[in-house]
């Protein structure tokens, strides 16, 4: 969280939050199964491959 602007980030990050929840369950409910990848979870490329190939084989839904 960054150390300025505190509150706008707070409200910021949990309107993101609610927002992404609200598209996954909206896409979960016309059938599609969601794949989200963090910018963060880039730079581990063989552990984000393990778990794309979970994804894709049906574990871990």
């Amino acid at each position: 969280m960054p150390k300025s602007r505190v509150k706008f980030w707070t409200t910021k990050l949990e309107g993101n939050r609610d927002r992404d929840a609200r598209k996954i369950t909206a896409l979960e409910e016309i059938g599609w199964r969601v794949f989200v990848v963090w910018e963060c979870e880039l730079k581990d490329k063989e552990r984000l491959g393990k778990r794309l190939r979970q994804f894709l084989d049906g574990e871990n839904t």
